[in-house]
């Protein structure tokens, strides 16, 4: 049967990582058409094909959480699934869930939706998890509701037409902080092994440059510093995470909280330096290249980035 690996749980019911004895479970519930109405999967062509999705499912080993069974505490009946993926091809993380028609109207899947969150939220340290709705799948906007998500935009999800929705980490605050205070993440990201007088950058003092932190609970994990660079622009630098707190959107969240900042300040352009490993990074945030690739000694290959707000 494998050995059940339990993720997290509540009052009434706990999430573990799939086995093999769910793929008849899946089975059927992917084979009820009321079930995947709204959420463009297909059916399963049976229980064997089911069971090489579990076999091949890549999610938990690859991201450390995906999808996970949803079991009744008081006995042991599966009820669906909840769970967290990871989206590669906008690398953010969403939360959604499938449960059996005869469970739905009382209150699974806003539970389990809610546990899914707190574990990528307080054991993931994911800075930010979104969700996606079919617009005229009523009882999902609900859930999101419940949970406290906020509406992002409407757009196509493979085809469908959906709803966006994103709920922030609630432990994670980004604030102003002194410039000194960057060096205890630039050093190690930035300036690995170098002294660190070198994490003091030109202008950082300067009353026109501000300098965010990213924190959970006391620890400082990311830094970001926006610097007037004449007229309405700005240039973005040092931007940081501590290597641990990497892949949770923690970066991401720095940048758009910084450029809210310049908006605010009246400014409309950003650019920056972007070391050549970062260019998917902030081609996803909207930043885009241009002129030819140069290197900073010392540092790297590099290419200017820029993005009106």
């Amino acid at each position: 049967m494998g050995e059940l690996k339990k993720i997290t749980e509540t009052e009434r019911i706990y999430l573990r990582e799939f086995i093999q004895k769910d793929a008849k479970y899946l089975y059927c519930l992917y084979n009820d058409r009321e079930v995947i109405r709204y959420t463009g999967d297909s059916a399963f062509a049976n229980e064997e094909a089911s069971g090489d999705f579990i076999a091949n499912y890549e999610q938990y080993g690859k991201y450390g959480f995906g999808r996970w069974a949803v079991v009744r505490k008081a006995d042991n009946e599966f009820l669906g699934w909840c769970g967290l993926k990871f989206r590669s091809d906008e690398a953010i993380v969403e939360v959604g869930c499938r449960f059996y028609k005869k469970y739905w109207g009382q209150g699974y899947a806003t539970e389990a939706t809610g546990a899914s969150l707190s574990y990528g939220f307080y054991k993931l340290k994911l800075a930010k998890i979104y969700a996606h709705v079919h617009q005229l799948n009523k009882a999902s906007f609900k859930v999101v509701s419940k949970c406290g998500f906020q509406y992002v935009k409407d757009f196509d999800y493979n085809g469908l037409p959906a709803s966006l929705f994103v709920k922030v980490n609630p432990g994670l605050m980004i604030k102003k902080i002194r410039p000194v205070e960057t060096h205890a993440v630039r050093q190690p990201v930035l300036r690995p092994g170098r002294p660190a007088e070198t994490c003091s950058f030109e202008g950082d003092n300067l009353g026109t440059t501000f300098h965010l932190g990213a924190f959970f609970g006391e620890k400082l994990v990311g830094v970001v510093t926006m610097m007037r660079a004449g007229g309405y622009s700005y240039q973005l630098r040092g931007m940081a995470v501590l290597e641990e707190f990497r892949k949770k959107g923690i970066g991401e969240e720095l940048v758009r909280r910084a450029e809210e900042h310049v908006r605010n300040g009246q400014g409309n352009l950003v650019w920056m330096n972007a070391r050549e490993v970062a260019l998917d990074f902030y081609k996803r945030l909207g930043y885009k290249k241009y002129g030819k690739k140069f290197n900073i000694p010392l540092i790297g290959n590099h290419y200017k980035m820029k993005k009106e707000l």
